[in-house]
């Protein structure tokens, strides 16, 4: 599951490793999928869950805590949640907090991408992943 809107994601910023909170926009998205996905007999029934793992970043415990809302304790005290770096965020390195024009741009200046356009599946971001 995605985590609602934030500042950066709203103007396309890469968002990685930084932590940033969710927007009220964010926090109405969240809270509403909750409410139409999450509960008894629905598409994702709280009882019926394994386990959950979760980014420690703000934005993802947000997100879990609005989607799973009265749910959310209940999870916690059957030890179903774990909080783990290891599927935290993409590290973006350089690239954190600028968007894709940016980065191009950035790139054009160190004589990157001479040959074909930067593919961040491809190419990665310098010093992050």
């Amino acid at each position: 599951m995605f985590v609602g809107e934030t500042e950066w994601a709203k103007i396309g910023r890469y968002t990685g490793t930084t932590d940033i909170e969710l927007t009220p926009i964010g926090v109405e998205q969240v809270s509403s999928t909750g409410a139409h996905l999450v509960g008894p007999g629905r598409l994702i029934d709280p009882s019926r869950l394994a386990h959950i793992w979760v980014s420690p970043r703000k934005r993802a415990q947000t997100t879990l805590e609005l989607l799973f809302g009265s749910h959310i304790d209940t999870l916690r005290k059957a030890e179903k949640v774990t909080t783990t770096e290891d599927i935290a965020e993409w590290n973006y390195g350089e690239y954190e907090g600028l968007v894709e024009s940016e980065i191009r741009e950035g790139r054009k200046r160190k004589g990157l991408d001479v040959h074909s356009a930067w593919n961040i599946w491809q190419d990665g971001c310098e010093c992050g992943e």
